[in-house]
């Protein structure tokens, strides 16, 4: 054999080699290629769209698709790998009817064609204080076993069982658990025969950043990070320096609405006081029915009105001029929107921000009108009013 067939030969070997190293590193990688932007957005969008399904079809949920939801359900966190949980699961038509009649709660159960029990094992738990973690990690195997039905096209609900001693005892004599098997809620699952939109729990209020407390309660929109704001130092609205009569008369930004939608324009009209005793300081304000504002008032419960410096006077004159109707005027003004933790938008350039709920509101009745009002409004549509509690006060630091 001369060199070059040798080479040949040495060449086909590393190919050979080549490739079943190749085919072995293929066969045990994962079987799913995890790429950001789809993977995240599949997973997330399951998350948010997940919700309770208490109607289902007439047709059994196949065996494959059960071993999957309880695989999902054991793939939950635990410390100490202790994996605390049992399940039990439910076809038997009679047990699903005895389950509906017996809890007011339950009474899909009897139209679902399988649920799941999800039980705590008490011999498998931490001992003393940690005994109770047993219900964090079963319940992290709830959620997954939820989500898991979703991403199927299951519906299903969890009904509670624990700590409610009655419904514990009654399910354990009727399932026949063992001493230590503590049932933690009831999973009716099937076909969704209903297609309910999902609920919006996004509490901007119920987040707080290093510690508790409201010195940070003005947050930005979800594209700026809390430690790039502007502080605002948080006032009690009878601290307010600013005189009343010359706070409106150099124009105010009326924002409302939520993240999702809301406008804002100015106003040049109010006042400031109590109602109802001085623990109840109010404001004032008025918008035209035409108003593209005024709908927004009339669908919200809180708005807020925010004082600029008189550098911002052309915006709050845009503001006022141009209707949110016919273009993005949080977009053309070039201001930053933001929202406290109570939902409702500002403006982080302002440099006072009254967040108000709304007590009253009604158009204004002519009939009670007095010889200035009718000159006032003899060819101009009519305002309504709006009464806000200030629940909120903030002035830049």
């Amino acid at each position: 054999m001369n060199k070059a067939e040798l080479l040949n030969v040495l060449l086909a070997v590393a190919v050979v080699i080549l490739s079943i190293k190749i085919a072995f590193f293929n066969q045990n990688k994962p079987s799913v290629s995890i790429t950001n932007g789809s993977t995240e957005e599949r997973v997330l969008n399951n998350i948010m769209t997940r919700t309770s399904i208490r109607t289902y079809e007439d047709r059994p949920i196949e065996d494959e698709k059960v071993e999957k939801l309880l695989r999902a359900a054991m793939a939950a966190p635990t410390a100490g790998n202790k994996q605390p949980w049992k399940f039990v699961v439910i076809k038997d038509n009679q047990t699903l009817k005895t389950i509906s009649e017996h809890f007011n709660t339950m009474k899909m159960a009897e139209q679902a064609p399988l649920a799941i029990v999800i039980c705590g094992d008490m011999e498998n738990t931490f001992p003393a204080d940690g005994r109770e973690y047993w219900v964090e990690y079963v319940s992290a195997a709830s959620e997954n076993l939820l989500l898991a039905a979703h991403a199927m096209g299951l519906g299903a609900v969890w009904c509670g069982i624990y700590p409610m001693q009655e419904r514990v005892t009654y399910l354990k004599q009727l399932l026949q658990l063992p001493e230590n098997i503590v049932p933690l809620n009831v999973i009716p699952i099937g076909y969704p025969a209903e297609d309910p939109a999902p609920k919006d729990k996004w509490k901007p209020e119920n987040i707080h950043y290093e510690k508790w407390g409201d010195t940070e309660t003005v947050t930005a929109s979800s594209t700026v990070r809390p430690s790039e704001l502007a502080k605002w130092t948080k006032i009690n609205p009878s601290e307010l320096k600013d005189n009343p009569f010359t706070l409106f008369s150099n124009a105010l930004a009326l924002s409302v609405g939520n993240k999702d939608k809301m406008n804002a324009m100015t106003i040049g009209w109010g006042g400031l006081g109590v109602l109802w005793g001085k623990d109840c300081p109010v404001i004032t304000v008025y918008v035209e029915k035409r108003r593209y504002t005024h709908s927004f008032m009339e669908e919200n419960e809180y708005f807020t009105v925010e004082a600029f410096s008189k550098n911002y006077d052309s915006v709050l004159k845009y503001l006022g001029t141009v209707s949110g109707r016919n273009e993005d005027k949080m977009k053309g003004s070039g201001l930053t929107v933001g929202f406290t933790q109570l939902g409702n938008p500002m403006f982080e350039e302002g440099r006072l921000v009254l967040e108000c709920k709304k007590l009253y509101g009604a158009p204004f009745n002519p009939e009670g009108f007095g010889e200035l009002a009718q000159k006032e409004y003899n060819n101009r549509p009519l305002h309504s009013i709006y009464i806000g509690e200030i629940v909120n006060a903030w002035i830049k630091q």
